[in-house]
């Protein structure tokens, strides 16, 4: 089956999808994640629409597969120059999912309650709330009665609660955090993201080990492959090849998707499951 490749970007106010687009998401190692992206064609009217610090959502995937936010960006670059006969417009930034969750929600919303539901179901309830999507599991049994946001506190502030309530619940311990536009609320014990197969047979395109061995890290792996937007900081995936296998973490990656080259790929480094690993 041959999909045909998705794209979506709202700067703003301002929707881009449908123009021509040349997209750059990376998670470095250590740096925050980022983005940039190039568009011509714009209006007048569109680019004066579109501002610094608005945010950027950008989703990619596939028309009849996989498709996910890859980065909610405050803009932080705006540049427009001459190019190729037309006018190139530039937008970058960095993530701002995490910001979202430190403001209060009851300044925007008033009084917010939720009766005889489970801890994940309210955060599924809070997080499409701020437009953000949620991975989570089945928090235990529903809280009996009425539980409602605390105006005093961000929205954070309200996740914690719910972690000790899960917690409660479950007699295991939970874990919040927030990226590329979700909230994860997981049990800690649980992983992240669905593990994606790199394969040949599947959407691996190269895959060998790392010259560059400067952090110290043995077993380390580059790899390329066709776009698959659930590759994330951390995320486990399986490398299935006569020359590999098993489970890795991803350390590193960067997002390629755009309409002038047809490339619409991800690559980056791949840690052992069994090294020394944190994600920052």
């Amino acid at each position: 089956m041959v999909w045909g490749q998705h794209r979506s970007v709202d700067a703003g106010a301002v929707t881009l999808d449908g123009l021509d687009l040349d997209i750059t998401v990376r998670k470095p190692k250590e740096d925050p994640l980022e983005f940039t992206l190039t568009t011509w064609n714009l209006t007048e009217e569109s680019w004066q629409r579109i501002s610094d610090g608005d945010l950027c959502r950008i989703e990619l995937g596939w028309t009849d597969g996989p498709v996910g936010t890859v980065i909610i960006g405050e803009i932080d670059t705006r540049d427009r120059s001459a190019d190729r006969g037309d006018i190139s417009y530039k937008l970058g930034g960095v993530d701002q999912t995490e910001a979202v969750t430190k403001t209060k929600p009851y300044d925007s919303w008033g009084q917010k309650a939720w009766t005889n539901k489970r801890p994940d179901q309210i955060v599924d309830a809070i997080a499409s709330e701020v437009g953000l999507s949620v991975q989570t599991t089945q928090a235990g049994s529903p809280i009996q009665g009425m539980w409602s946001i605390s105006p005093d506190k961000t929205l954070s502030g309200n996740l914690d609660d719910l972690l000790q309530i899960a917690a409660e619940k479950t007699d295991v311990e939970w874990e919040w955090f927030a990226g590329r536009g979700q909230i994860y609320f997981l049990p800690r014990n649980q992983g992240t993201q669905d593990a994606p197969e790199l394969s040949y047979d599947g959407l691996l395109l190269s895959l060998g080990a790392k010259s560059d061995t400067s952090d110290d890290t043995e077993g380390q792996l580059k790899f390329e492959a066709m776009l698959e937007p659930r590759i994330a900081k951390g995320a486990t995936v399986y490398v299935n090849t006569n020359s590999y296998q098993g489970p890795y973490r991803v350390s590193d990656y960067e997002f390629k998707s755009s309409t002038d080259s047809g490339d619409h790929l991800v690559r980056g480094t791949l840690t052992p499951i069994d090294a020394d690993y944190s994600v920052e």
